[in-house]
């Protein structure tokens, strides 16, 4: 069988990961240290230890694996035969948003196996985001039981921070394609330092986005909004994204596609924030 194996380790991180065994798909595949934090029947998340007291206090690992043939037809465009993987197109949009200074989750190596030319085992590692909160955790678990006074300057803080990223994130021509709540995490217990995480599908485009394009992320933000802001909290977002104090008919056009755009989302976005409907 005709099999390859490559592997990249980020510069700075050679070292460390060689001598804590993560450097190559063999030793990844055969790791059972650390704590699942996701699994399925072809992919895996894992948090671990970091192998040097100097960096992040922890790594997160993901694997992914072919567990039967129809996976490889049904992804043969996806880099399972042609072009790059998924590993490595999650690996370069997240070192892009981390240059950005949108993400703290700064990727420290990749690799993949491939037996006659398809994608058969991957892996990615990302530096671990220092006390990480979940948006989704945020908004549902701690934002509702803050006294009324911080919750109404915590809301206001977390609204423009993320349309300051989110508008950062557009004004390079970069999308996201997944921007969940699930995919936004707070570091520090602090609302100023939001991440962009888990950016597999990003693309970085070589001309503006389209008017579509900017509402198919935003309305990834809004699936789930209505449950827990009001309606002039959700325009104040959009307005701060914008940065405008009014809409305008750029604006009310955006806005239209939009809540459009996220109608269909709302039911299953609810069911991962575990709202019963």
């Amino acid at each position: 069988m005709l099999r390859t194996q490559r592997t990249y380790l980020a510069p700075g991180w050679e070292e460390a990961l060689r001598a804590a065994d993560l450097y190559s798909v063999e030793a990844i595949f055969a790791l059972t240290a650390g704590t699942i934090v996701r699994t399925s029947g072809s992919s895996e998340v894992r948090r671990i230890k970091a192998p040097s007291s100097s960096g992040p206090e922890f790594l997160f690992l993901k694997k992914y694996w072919v567990t039967r043939w129809a996976q490889l037809r049904s992804r043969v465009f996806r880099g399972m035969l042609f072009g790059e993987s998924m590993v490595e197109r999650e690996f370069r949009n997240l070192s892009r948003l981390c240059e950005w200074g949108l993400s703290r989750a700064y990727p420290v190596a990749f690799g993949e196996e491939r037996r006659w030319g398809w994608l058969w085992r991957s892996f990615l590692i990302t530096a671990g985001i220092p006390e990480p909160t979940g948006l989704d955790t945020f908004i549902r678990d701690q934002l509702p039981l803050l006294p009324i006074a911080e919750k109404h300057r915590a809301t206001r803080d977390l609204l423009m921070e993320t349309a300051r990223l989110v508008g950062a994130m557009h004004a390079r021509n970069f999308l996201h394609r997944d921007l969940f709540w699930r995919n936004l995490v707070i570091a520090n217990n602090a609302l100023a330092q939001l991440s962009v995480i888990d950016a597999p599908r990003g693309r970085l485009l070589v001309r503006p986005l389209s008017v579509a394009e900017r509402a198919a992320d935003l309305a990834c933000l809004d699936a789930a909004a209505p449950y827990y802001f009001s309606r002039p909290q959700r325009l104040r977002f959009f307005l701060a994204y914008r940065q405008q104090s009014r809409l305008d008919a750029a604006g009310k056009e955006l806005l239209q596609k939009a809540l459009a755009a996220a109608a269909p989302q709302r039911s299953r976005q609810l069911d991962h924030v575990h709202v019963a409907q």
